[in-house]
Formats: C-alpha cells, sequence, structure tokens
C-alpha cells in the first residue's frame, strides 16, 4: 500500500505528467464551452411571428400571429419572444411586416401614439379640427411644451420691404398631443423622455385654414408656453390681424385643395358652429 502512494505521489509530482493532465483538462473545458456555444446559436427558440403581411397602422389580432421555431444566432435583443407583448398594439407609421417575420420593439406602438389616431381618440370642441404641427427640440424650448398645457403661435414673416415681421398669430391654444418622428408619444416613459417632431391641437375652421395656408408658404411658425416672452430681436412687431391679413393676400390664388380642411361627419363644421368657435378664439389683435 505505502508503495503504491509511494508511486502515485511521484506520478502527480512528474512535470511532464502534471503539463499533459492540465492539457487535456484545457482541451475538454473548450469542447464543452464551443458545443455549449454552438448549441445555444443553433437550438431553435420557439418565437412569435407575423402570419400574415401586415400593413402599417393596424391592429395585432390572434389571426396576425403565429409561432416558428427560429435559430438562436437569428435573434436579435429586441425581437419580442411572447404574443402578450403583441396582441392589441398597432405596426407604427410607415412599417410593413412581411409575412414570417419576427416582431420587433420599434415596430409596435400603442393606439394613441399613432400619428392621426390621436384626431379621433382625443376630444375637442364640435367643428373643431385637428392639426398636426412640425416642431423640434429648439422650437419646443426644450421640450417644455407638454400636452394638456397651452401655447401661444408666433409667426415670421417679409413684408413687401422685405422687413422681418414677427407677431404671435394665435394664442391660448391646448395642446392634444405631443410625437416624435417615429409616432410615438414623447412623454410616454417618464424617465426617458423622447424628441419632439410633431404637436397636435385643435382650432376653428377659419383658423385651420389659416394654419394650412402658412403651411403652404412655407412660413415659420414658432410655438411657446403662455405666457412665454418670446426675443424679438430686430424685428417688426405686428398685430395678428396683419399676419392673418398678409397671409391672406399671398394666397388668394392658392389651390383650394391645398389650403381646404377634410370633412368628416364627426367633425363637420356648421355654420353655427363656425361662429360660436370664432367667438371663442383668441387671437391677438
Amino acid at each position: 500500500m505505502n508503495n503504491f502512494v509511494i508511486g502515485l505521489k511521484r506520478f502527480f509530482t512528474n512535470k511532464n505528467v502534471v503539463t499533459i493532465i492540465l492539457f487535456i483538462v484545457i482541451l475538454v473545458a473548450l469542447y464543452i464551452g464551443y458545443t455549449s456555444s454552438i448549441k445555444k446559436e443553433t437550438n431553435p427558440v420557439n418565437m412569435p411571428v407575423a402570419a400574415r403581411a401586415i400593413n402599417p397602422e393596424t391592429r395585432i389580432t390572434s389571426e396576425d400571429v403565429t409561432y416558428k421555431n427560429i435559430p438562436g444566432s437569428m435573434i436579435s435583443e429586441n425581437a419580442i419572444r411572447s404574443s402578450a407583448f403583441i396582441l392589441g398594439k398597432y405596426t407604427n407609421i410607415n412599417v410593413t411586416i412581411p409575412q414570417g417575420s419576427l416582431f420587433y420593439n420599434e415596430w409596435l406602438v400603442e393606439q394613441e401614439d399613432i400619428p392621426g389616431n390621436w384626431i379621433e381618440q382625443l376630444d375637442y370642441e364640435a367643428g373643431e379640427l385637428g392639426y398636426y404641427l412640425s416642431v423640434d427640440i429648439n422650437s419646443t424650448l426644450g421640450n417644455s411644451v407638454l400636452p394638456n398645457s397651452y401655447i401661444d403661435i408666433y409667426m415670421r414673416a417679409y413684408d413687401e420691404n422685405s422687413t422681418v415681421m414677427f407677431g404671435k398669430l394665435m394664442k391660448n391654444v391646448k395642446v392634444l398631443v405631443v410625437h416624435d418622428a417615429s409616432g410615438n408619444n414623447v412623454f410616454k416613459n417618464s424617465e426617458q423622455v423622447g424628441t419632439p417632431s410633431k404637436i397636435g391641437f385643435a382650432v376653428n375652421q377659419d383658423m385651420y385654414i389659416l394654419l394650412k395656408k402658412a403651411e403652404f408658404l412655407n412660413l415659420q411658425l414658432v410655438v411657446a408656453p403662455r405666457g412665454y416672452t418670446v426675443p424679438t430681436e430686430d424685428y417688426i412687431i405686428v398685430a395678428s390681424s396683419t399676419l392673418r391679413d398678409y397671409i391672406d393676400a399671398q394666397t388668394i390664388t392658392a389651390e383650394e385643395d391645398v389650403i381646404n380642411p377634410p370633412v368628416t361627419d364627426d367633425n363637420e363644421t356648421t355654420e353655427k358652429d363656425k361662429a360660436d368657435n370664432t367667438a371663442k378664439e383668441e387671437v391677438v389683435e
């Protein structure tokens, strides 16, 4: 027995033997790690995929989703792994999901975050029309324009002497929604506020047409929280009536279909509605 222990001790104290054993252990470890990695990459994962092609701004139902085994190497981190996070949501604006495709977080939004649908989802006065105005982080004063807050809308334009006119076109306009470039609600996630691209609000038909004319003329509109003093620099300050007259004069020959508002059953404007809302609209004179 002693001879066996002595022999075993000599065996493990032999440098060549120890080197061989370590080499074998390393090879085994590498083999196990490699095969585990390959298995993880190639083993199929049961993932939700589109059962058919899904168009933009479409509500996703159970008929749109099926499951398919997908190799792990083909699944990115932003792929959605459960239909529970898909059903009931909508495809984002300009997003078409091909049949058989995985679903990704950036492709799906809640209904209220789809540009255009906010008009149907939010309440505003009968006879008013929803308007979607382009903005950015600077024109919203560092994202300080919030939903349900009130803004003033300023306008810059050149008079007949090429001098810059500046004035408040509208005031006390209620903001209904603020969207980013993908149509998502900028303030949906309080921990990670998005970058504003569009704000939505509602105005009466006269004001809607005025804004569409300004858009047609590519005039610069500036929004500011109610009561905020906008720097006027070296501009000529004019009344809103002057700005409205300027817009009307520049669009006398404009095509009607460019500046006319869409007519819907829900927001069809009657003469009475128009008169009532004109009286309610606060415009600086």
